[in-house]
């Protein structure tokens, strides 16, 4: 198996089923909304049904994102130790994943995918963990500072449209209707999905850039131990644990610029001696 190409799909269809969720969930809140405005009595019963429905769907959908996406977790560990010390596949590690990867797309990635020039070891383990927790920080605090933006925007919008209505004199039935807009509006944009997805990008980020550091520190020091090793590749691991993919729309804008980065300014990227 292709583990990267695996690692890609995986991460692709977790992505995929989170933006899916986050559109599930537009359409409870129009329909709340619209439960919540509505007259008729029927109209409101087939609303609620069709939001009893979507919170179902919601659930469905984040559950299997979360199994896609600690499958893709599972797959880049297993890739990073693959390169960084050699150890191969288990028998029946192999097997466990040819039954629940079904699908391997294409890979376009790179051969070699991880660009560290040092021999296979606890060494070139710690350079690699040190050039995903660099790629991985940047992309995670790019996408916080873009969720965060949203959230902040959405919140702004209802805020402002509740504004204009009140200073433009609707009447009171009128105003308590908006009130209600702007009130689910808060509760479902302002305490999940937005503000909770920008919160873990920026702690991704944070924990990515502490393991960086230990990398560093490491690397510079000398020859760093399998212990050392085992346990960076741990932290970057915990580091990720929990946060949602990191969108590849983002990562694939920055991609270039942080390779290039990565070439001027990391000296593992040397051939050993």
């Amino acid at each position: 198996m292709d583990l990267i190409a695996a690692m890609r799909g995986e991460y692709g269809r977790a992505e995929a089923l989170l933006w899916t969720s986050i559109a599930v969930k537009a359409i409870i809140y129009v329909t709340t909304l619209a439960t919540a405005v509505w007259s008729s009595s029927i109209a409101a019963a087939v609303l609620l049904v069709i939001a009893c429905v979507g919170q179902a769907s919601l659930f469905l959908l984040r559950s299997a994102g979360q199994s896609r996406l600690e499958v893709a977790e599972r797959l880049r560990r297993l890739a990073m130790l693959r390169d960084g010390i050699g150890r191969d596949v288990a028998p029946i590690e192999a097997a466990i994943l040819a039954e629940t990867v079904w699908d391997t797309p294409e890979g376009a990635a790179p051969k070699p995918y991880y660009t560290s020039q040092l021999p296979r070891g606890p060494r070139r383990l710690v350079d690699i963990t040190s050039e995903c927790a660099f790629f991985s920080g940047s992309v995670s605090k790019a996408a916080g500072r873009f969720f965060q933006v949203i959230s902040v925007a959405a919140a702004a919008v209802l805020v402002a449209c509740l504004f204009l209505i009140v200073e433009l004199g609707v009447g009171q039935s009128k105003l308590d209707i908006v009130a209600k807009a702007v009130l689910l509006g808060v509760t479902f944009w302002m305490t999940e999905d937005f503000v909770d997805m920008a919160v873990r990008y920026k702690s991704v980020g944070r924990a990515c850039e502490r393991v960086l550091q230990e990398c560093r520190r490491l690397l510079d020091q000398g020859s760093p131990s399998a212990e050392d090793a085992y346990v960076l590749l741990h932290d970057y691991d915990a580091a990720l644990t929990g946060a949602p993919p990191l969108p590849n729309r983002i990562y694939q804008r920055r991609a270039e610029r942080l390779a290039e980065i990565w070439r001027q300014t990391h000296p593992g990227n040397e051939k050993a001696t």
